[in-house]
């Protein structure tokens, strides 16, 4: 089975605004992962579509820290997702907001209508740091990830190290990333971190084994059974 396990919707402020539930199902693999930029708003309507399609969607976010690292939070359920979601909330910046110069943040139901905008800065960091976040996620039985490790915003790419934490999963998108990765002890996965529909898949993760539900199949990730292109 394929799985894509950082995809934005329309609620990110980087992401085109066709990216709601009944186009982005039509372009993914069998599982995949929603993660906007520091909220799981959007999570619910997708979750109700992937079901009718039959396939699984792991409710996830990508929350920014002080340092401005991403750091992914993968979640068994979506009430612990919300939790987090609105605890983020209160940690990012007071201004105010304006689309036309950030981009529009836009809330969508299951039948792809606009329902609502968003008005906190998610693609600003929040003050959490990146231990704050990934105790965050932990404390919501979470399972926190190091996003596109050598790109803006990686770990690496911004502080030239891994620093001491409990994440072991990181997000690689070319073989000397996976190669570095492995190295310090990773287990890794490749995601597409699409913002466009034909973003979607250019970069996955494969598992070789037919998985029924989320928690499975973060068991099997946190398990190492989750293989890149690199891995074969």
């Amino acid at each position: 089975m394929k799985c894509d396990l950082h995809i934005h919707s329309c609620l990110s402020p980087c992401a085109d605004l066709t990216m709601v539930p009944n186009e982005v199902v039509k372009y993914s693999p069998e599982i995949i992962a929603i993660c906007d930029h520091n909220s799981g708003g959007n999570v619910l309507p997708f979750l109700k579509v992937f079901e009718k399609h039959g396939k699984i969607l792991i409710p996830g976010i990508e929350i920014q820290s002080f340092e401005d690292v991403h750091i992914l939070g993968y979640f068994k359920n979506f009430n612990d997702l919300i939790t987090v979601s609105k605890i983020v909330a209160e940690h990012l910046p007071k201004i105010n907001y304006d689309p036309e110069k950030f981009g529009y943040q836009v809330y969508v139901n299951e039948n792809d209508e606009f329902v609502s905008m968003e008005n906190l800065p998610l693609g600003f960091p929040t003050d959490f740091s990146i231990q704050e976040i990934i105790d965050l996620i932990l404390d919501h039985s979470g399972l926190p990830a190091y996003a596109h490790i050598g790109r803006k915003f990686g770990v690496l790419y911004q502080l030239g190290i891994f620093p001491q934490t409990q994440v072991r999963i990181a997000e690689v998108t070319n073989k000397e990333e996976y190669s570095t990765a492995k190295k310090n002890g990773f287990i890794t996965i490749a995601s597409s971190d699409a913002h466009f529909l034909n973003q979607i898949g250019e970069r996955y993760s494969i598992i070789e084994k037919e998985i029924k539900n989320v928690e499975d199949f973060l068991n099997l990730l946190y398990s190492g059974k989750v293989k890149t292109i690199w891995d074969f």
